[in-house]
This record gives structure tokens, C-alpha cells and sequence, in this order.
């Protein structure tokens, strides 16, 4: 082998040892909640993450999912990498694929958002939301009805 095949592969191996491959994303952890006071056996739990502050943050969630009512309490986990998420939490106890609320636009059926914040009003974001990093502890998210 000649002294620049050897040279180009001794870079090549030093390089992939002490850089990591860039691919375009930030590391994922787990993010978990619990959510309690699940009534069981009605209808299907929504839940959704928000990533990101303004007017209309409820209506664009940056990951959701809907998981079965067979039990009253349910670990949640999502992979996203460390920063600040909103949490809203809501059981659809008729399964029509949304939250219900009466003619002044207070939902019928329970519902919950991260740090168990209890908006009057339109819930706001910095108060629905839980700084993720290595210190986070899971919290526990209660499910209530507001009548």
C-alpha cells in the first residue's frame, strides 16, 4: 500500500471515530405523563403535544394519539428531543372524534393540560407547558370535567 492510500484510510478511520454522523435531527428521549381519573370503558383518550407558543397553538399539535379507555390510569410516552412542550388531554366519552362543549364553548367532557393547569377561557401555552430535559420528573395529569 502506498503512503497515500494509508494516509487517506488512517484519516478516514480517525474521523469516523471521533465525529458522529450528522443527520439532521436532535437527539430523542422519552417524554412520559401519566393520565389518571380515566373513565372506564367510555369512548377513546386524545392526547396531544405542542411544540411551539401563538394564537392558534391548541390547533396544531407536533404529536398526538388516541389510546382505549380499559383502565383508569395510562403512561403516556412520546421520543422528541429536550425542550418545552404544552400537553391537552381530552376523553371523548361519545367516540364522535372530538371534544363536545356546551353553546358557550366549555367543554362537556374531561379534559386535561400539562402541570394540571385549569384554564378559565382559552388555555395558554406557557402555562400548559413542562420545560423537558435530563431533570424532568413524569407528572401525573388528571382528567376533570369542568361541570
Amino acid at each position: 500500500m502506498n503512503t497515500y492510500k494509508i494516509i487517506i484510510t488512517v484519516c478516514f478511520l480517525l474521523g469516523s471515530l471521533l465525529f458522529k454522523p450528522y443527520n439532521g435531527y436532535a437527539q430523542t428521549q422519552t417524554l412520559e405523563f401519566e393520565i389518571t381519573n380515566i373513565e372506564q370503558g367510555k369512548g377513546t383518550v386524545f392526547i396531544a403535544l405542542y411544540d411551539r407558543d401563538g394564537k392558534d397553538w391548541i390547533d396544531k399539535p407536533f404529536k398526538d394519539m388516541v389510546i382505549d379507555t380499559k383502565e383508569d390510569k395510562k403512561v403516556i410516552s412520546f421520543e422528541v428531543p429536550y425542550g418545552t412542550y404544552a400537553i391537552s388531554v381530552f376523553q371523548d366519552l361519545n367516540d364522535n372524534g372530538e371534544l363536545d362543549d356546551n353553546m358557550m364553548g366549555v367543554p362537556k367532557e374531561p379534559i386535561a393540560f400539562g402541570n394540571n393547569y385549569k384554564p378559565l377561557g382559552n388555555p395558554k401555552f406557557d402555562a400548559a407547558s413542562v420545560p423537558f430535559n435530563k431533570h424532568y420528573k413524569r407528572q401525573q395529569l388528571k382528567l376533570y370535567k369542568i361541570f
